[in-house]
């Protein structure tokens, strides 16, 4: 009778080390979908802010093109603040670039707490009047 009271207690402590070990899971997951989500909106405020600047190339590169823009600086701060191991001089740096067709492609990387991999997100846009 002893023995079969410590067996069940070993298989229910197995059990509860499972469900926990899944909480774990589950809370890592949500918090690389909440970055995700960060990148997509930080992104998405980027190009809206384009969209109701000056359309003209110049204008364009001189204020958002990476990494000296004047609207760029700004948004990169923003970045920076929003997303893990992004800063402004490292490889994480937010970057954007406009051809001469005003092709937009804008990326962004972050690094979770403890992943030896960067993650990234990448947006292709074209803005024009």
């Amino acid at each position: 009778m002893v023995l079969e009271a410590l067996i069940s207690i070993l298989l229910f402590s197995i059990g509860i080390l499972a469900i926990v070990g899944l909480q774990a899971a589950s809370i890592k997951n949500t918090a690389s979908a909440k970055y995700r989500t960060d990148a997509s909106l930080l992104v998405n405020q980027v190009i809206g802010q384009m969209w109701v600047s000056n359309k003209i190339n110049a204008n364009l590169v001189a204020n958002f093109s990476s990494p000296s823009g004047a609207n760029y600086v700004a948004w990169a701060s923003s970045v920076a603040q929003a997303l893990p191991g992004v800063s402004g001089v490292s490889a994480n740096a937010p970057t954007i670039a406009i051809d001469a067709s005003n092709n937009v492609t804008i990326t962004l990387f972050w690094q979770a707490p403890g992943e030896a991999a960067a993650h990234n997100y990448t947006a292709i846009a074209v803005v024009t009047d």
